[in-house]
């Protein structure tokens, strides 16, 4: 009868190997034992009491995974074959899930196969047991014997019909398997059923593929050699025998050596736990070691990829550090190269690039898709593999791959210690990042220091030498405007002290003051131009053609005085540039005035205004005396007082003009050529367009 023990989360089945004696029931355990575990993790436990002929069966548990969040756990026991120990099997019997009756296939026993059958069938109903709501599985076993009957021979003479069959030879160990995967899965299907469990996801398709994931590895395994009995462990018991009856001796006997080996299997199992976590906690903390010896990321995964390999021995364990939205390989533990990964490997990119963007644990299973394009067989020593993430949620800075043999595939505790793996790595590995990250701000910060060091040195002697051009530019102000407000002053006193030279000399007198006054309103013009044009860029767009018309309106007057004629060659009548309306009409404004006022009478002063996708050219070539060669660059910058002045080419103002336009042009990037062309010369100016 299924128990669930709620406690430890398991549901406990029962299967009974039965059949007549020497029929090969233990056999069949001691095979099952020794192919499914071939490392002894479990004990094969012989159960007897302090008479030899009560040596009634032997006790197998296994483990068989979870169903609904319940471990599945089996125990397996065979019963007597002796006649006279019907009681025990009677007792044994008693709360079977399953069956698998073992049947000699030698002619000789056909009679001994068919009594115990039957014996069978009386017992389970003395157990009020129903033979057809029970799984039976019946094995035919001995089948590498000579002169053996058929299986449908040995069926019949049990008079037997409708049950499934299995073929067996339990000393080598072959059909063991496959018998007893057969009865899980009839049981499992059965409790699924009885319990409605297919609502919940528990089809019998789905337990039936479980059953056969877990039994595939070893089901074409054989026995490696005959383990005699002598070498299972015998737990004994003494019971009471006062005052009962031989028979009732015998079931208090039975009864008590069987709590007796469940509690010692118990106690093995703890103990196996016990010592499983203790291998888990010195792993754990010889990486945690590591974690705190390391510096770097990259040591950090392989010292820890080391320490894995070592807590498991038959694992194969590959790092791989992730930085900048790439994988790069560090080294494999286990093997030679990594087996998915290695140079023959193809498409290795596109698995790294996988793994980033899930950014989670992966079996091999949900990779499959991928792995077939990777290679069309999978690499013989490997079962399955687990792709690791290590670091943060969505930025981790490494990955482990870890591979299985075929025989061992992960378990649920694996997983778990994967898991305990990856968060005792985690935090350490984000520390490392951090104080890497740190380290290479401080070294991008030093860089920045010195080239902000440099920008304010710089800065700095840029400030001395427009502090010696403003007070340079001051004085000349101071100079050049004491001029001609003392000729105004001068010849106004004249005129107002001496009323009968009025006549003779007002004409002269007035001019001289126009004249002055003109130059005094061209200076203070470059003053408020200057101040102008050091105003930020509002980002406003201007129309240059505009611009460019009202220029020359403005200084058209002097050009009808000196007779000049202002050619303009635009390309279409609207031109939009990023620029402030002010600064356009400075620039326009002083490269023309210096082209009316340097320009011969009666010539032409062409003006350029074209454009491309990349900038805006502005040009004017006028015929005058052009600009000396070693001159140019003093042509950029506002006239000195005290300085010699660029031969014929002093005028009213504060000889600011192509300073003026030089400091446009800085605000926007713009440049600016001069050139002579005999006769004359050409002002060219380029303003670039935003890309």
């Amino acid at each position: 009868m299924v128990q669930f023990r709620h406690a430890q989360k398991e549901i406990q089945f029962k299967v009974v190997y039965y059949g007549p004696a020497l029929g090969g029931k233990t056999t069949n355990l001691e095979a099952l034992h020794e192919i499914t575990d071939p490392h002894g993790d479990s004990q094969l436990v012989s159960l007897k009491t302090a008479e030899d002929r009560t040596l009634f069966f032997d006790f197998l548990p296994f483990d068989l995974g979870e169903i609904q969040g319940y471990h599945i756990r089996f125990q397996v026991y065979t019963v007597p074959g002796q006649v006279h120990y019907n009681t025990t099997r009677k007792v044994v019997l008693a709360g079977t899930d399953a069956l698998i009756f073992v049947a000699d296939s030698q002619p000789g026993r056909a009679q001994e196969n068919y009594i115990s059958w039957e014996n069978m069938k009386a017992n389970l109903l003395a157990n009020k047991m129903d033979l057809s709501q029970t799984p039976v599985v019946i094995q035919c076993n001995k089948r590498d014997l000579p002169g053996i009957m058929a299986p449908e021979a040995v069926l019949a003479a049990m008079k037997a019909d409708g049950f499934p069959v299995a073929l067996a030879s339990a000393l080598s160990g072959e059909g063991v398997v496959q018998t007893f995967m057969t009865c899980v899965e009839r049981c499992l299907v059965l409790f699924a059923e009885r319990f409605k469990l297919g609502q919940k996801g528990a089809t019998p398709e789905r337990l039936a593929e479980g059953v056969r994931a877990v039994f595939t590895p070893f089901a074409e395994k054989r026995r490696k050699g005959y383990q005699p009995a002598d070498s299972r462990v015998a737990v004994s018991a003494e019971v009471p025998v006062h005052g009962l009856s031989e028979e009732e001796q015998l079931v208090a006997a039975l009864q008590s050596t069987t709590q007796l080996a469940e509690e010692y299997q118990e106690q093995h199992l703890l103990s196996r736990m016990y010592q499983a976590r203790l291998r888990e906690m010195t792993a754990l903390y010889e990486i945690g070691r590591t974690l705190a010896d390391a510096t770097e990321v990259e040591a950090a995964l392989t010292g820890c990829a080391s320490r894995l390999s070592e807590a498991r021995p038959n694992w194969k364990v590959s790092a791989f550090a992730s930085r900048g939205g790439s994988i790069t390989p560090l080294q494999c533990f286990g093997c030679a190269e990594d087996p998915l990964w290695g140079a023959d490997a193809p498409g290795a990119g596109n698995l790294a690039l996988g793994l980033l963007q899930r950014n989670e644990r992966m079996r091999l299973d949900d990779l499959q898709d991928r792995l077939r394009q990777l290679k069309a067989d999978p690499p013989p020593d490997v079962g399955e593999a687990m792709a690791i993430p290590l670091g943060p949620q969505g930025g981790p800075m490494g990955y482990f791959i870890v591979y299985c043999p075929p025989d061992e595939p992960f378990s649920n505790d694996e997983d778990r210690f994967l898991s305990l793996v990856e968060q005792v790595m985690t935090p350490r590995l984000q520390t490392l990042a951090l104080v890497r990250e740190l380290a290479d701000a401080n070294e991008r910060l030093e860089v920045k220091v010195m080239e902000r060091t440099a920008d304010l040195q710089l800065a700095l002697a840029q400030l001395t030498e427009l502090d010696q051009l403003k007070r340079a530019f001051l004085n000349n102000v101071s100079h050049e405007m004491k001029t001609p407000l003392t000729n105004i002053r001068s010849y106004a006193d004249l005129l107002k002290r001496y009323p009968q030279q009025r006549e003779k000399n007002a004409e002269e007198y007035l001019g001289i003051i126009h004249e002055e006054t003109v130059r005094l309103e061209t200076m203070v013009n470059d003053l408020l131009s200057y101040t102008r044009i050091k105003e930020p860029a509002r980002g406003e767009f201007c129309d240059l053609v505009a611009v460019l018309d009202d220029v020359i309106h403005v200084v058209s007057p002097q050009a009808d005085a000196k007779h000049l004629t202002v050619q303009v060659q635009k390309e279409r009548d609207t031109l939009f540039y990023e620029i402030n309306r002010e600064d356009a009409v400075v620039l326009f404004r002083q490269i023309l005035d210096n082209a009316v006022k340097f320009s011969p009478e009666g010539v032409k002063v062409k003006v350029y205004l074209l454009h491309d996708a990349r900038k805006v050219i502005f040009a004017a070539r006028d015929y005058g005396p052009g600009f000396p060669k070693d001159q140019r660059e003093r042509l950029l910058e506002p006239e000195e007082s005290g300085k010699p002045q660029v031969p014929s080419y002093k005028s009213p103002g504060l000889g600011m003009g192509l300073f003026l336009v030089k400091e446009v042009l800085s605000k926007y990037g713009g440049v600016i050529a001069i050139e002579n062309m005999e006769p004359g010369s050409n002002v060219l100016v380029e303003l670039p367009k935003a890309q």
